[in-house]
């Protein structure tokens, strides 16, 4: 039978017990060093390395254009993405190379920026 000694003694090695194991659990902190910014979900390491190059305002405009209209190729895949003016329109491209198809067939190309 527990008298109220016993049942003082018990209630307080089980409180002792609960936080000495509370104690040593680790308790998670805040990460450190910079966060990850919505804009790079989803992107490889590399895009975001490319695409961090670019202003705000560019990188935002990249972002919604999201491919190349010459290769299909996601921009910032070939590093940071050249920004070319064509019939009044700013053009984004994967790589240098995309140039001279651009500007030989504008219409082509600007037809596919335009939204369905």
């Amino acid at each position: 039978m527990l008298n109220l000694r016993n049942l003082m003694c018990l209630v307080a090695v089980v409180g002792a017990a609960v936080l000495v194991g509370c104690s040593s659990q680790s308790v998670s902190q805040p990460a450190t060093g910079p966060s990850s910014s919505d804009w790079e979900t989803g992107l490889e390491k590399d895009a975001v390395t490319a695409l961090s190059q670019l202003s705000a305002d560019d990188r935002t405009a990249a972002l919604a254009q999201k491919v190349c209209p010459v290769s299909d190729e996601p921009l910032g895949s070939m590093g940071k993405p050249p920004k070319y003016t064509v019939e009044g329109q700013e053009v984004f491209l994967c790589c240098d190379g995309c140039e001279d198809r651009l500007l030989n067939e504008p219409a082509t190309y600007l037809a596919k920026l335009k939204p369905e």
